[in-house]
């Protein structure tokens, strides 16, 4: 090659050199408190990481509006593809959620923007507990209370239990308020067993709680029942330890998507394992298996 006859460049590559700066020129990264509030920047700090760290701390000041307006920023400027883009529209609905004005139209359509981009189980998972939230809120109870069923389904929480005997009363049957709290203490029991430390104190709390529920039921007899009927449901073998999992694992992936023909299968196992819990209940069941979407 003639570019190289002499075994000389025709042009040399001229790299930047490095220069050492002084004592003097040297300034700290600024991480004292509030430092992803402030305009003035080291150019190294991402700024995606300092939109994002200061949308959460106005989440967690009550500024709503003013999270939402930067996460919706995030959205436009980086929210484009993979993982990110769920992550994205995700934020910014959980953040309207928090705006009591904010309209159910919207937060639907919102909804109706985050489905398609659910790529996983982890997701999926999040998906449903957004639509818990939101069909609470537009009084869309057959499809709230299916989303908490879903939840429920995969994982046996004490929250989803919590959120199900939020139901209007005139639509749930007999059993189902006191088999709902009654659940979520036998699951907070079994947790319990498990914890340390002040997780321990937490789950006190909160057993004491939902146990104070318990107390205000007058029927003991059918508190009684509900103990035997729902301590039959209560999965009781080792938990998964999925702090085990490698940093670059935290997202949820392991899992099968559920789809619109595998949910009509999850929600007809539900509906008879705990027939005693649903028994009055067949209207919304019926409705419930009528939707014909997730």
């Amino acid at each position: 090659m003639d570019l190289f006859a002499n075994f000389e460049l025709d042009e040399v590559e001229q790299k930047e050199q490095l220069r050492w700066i002084t004592p003097e020129e040297y300034r700290a990264e600024d991480n004292s408190d509030g430092w992803f509030m402030r305009e003035e920047q080291n150019k190294l700090v991402d700024r995606r990481e300092l939109l994002s760290h200061r949308a959460s701390h106005l989440n967690r000041l009550g500024r709503h509006e003013e999270a939402l307006e930067i996460y919706d920023r995030l959205k436009s400027e980086y929210g484009h593809r993979g993982g990110f883009r769920f992550m994205a529209e995700d934020s910014c609905l959980s953040t309207a959620l928090m705006i009591p004005s904010f309209p159910s139209t919207s937060l639907i359509a919102m909804l109706d923007t985050l489905r398609p981009t659910v790529m996983n189980y982890g997701d999926q998972l999040q998906y449903f507990s957004l639509c818990s939230k939101l069909y609470y809120r537009s009084g869309d109870w057959p499809l709230f209370l299916r989303s908490l069923i879903f939840l429920s389904s995969y994982l046996d929480m004490t929250d989803h239990w919590e959120e199900m005997a939020k139901l209007p009363v005139e639509l749930q049957g007999p059993n189902f308020g006191v088999g709902c709290w009654m659940k979520t203490d036998l699951l907070l029991s079994f947790q319990l067993g498990m914890s340390r430390g002040f997780v321990t104190r937490k789950l006190e709390r909160d057993q004491g709680r939902i146990r104070r529920e318990l107390a205000e039921w007058s029927n003991r007899d059918q508190v009684e029942r509900a103990r035997r009927e729902m301590d039959t449901t209560v999965v009781k073998g080792a938990a998964n330890d999925d702090l085990s999992r490698p940093a670059h694992l935290c997202r949820w992936s392991e899992g099968s998507l559920l789809t619109l023909s595998s949910s009509l299968s999850v929600l007809d196992s539900f509906i008879a394992n705990y027939s005693w819990l649903l028994e009055g209940m067949d209207a919304i069941c019926m409705q419930m298996r009528a939707i014909d979407s997730l």
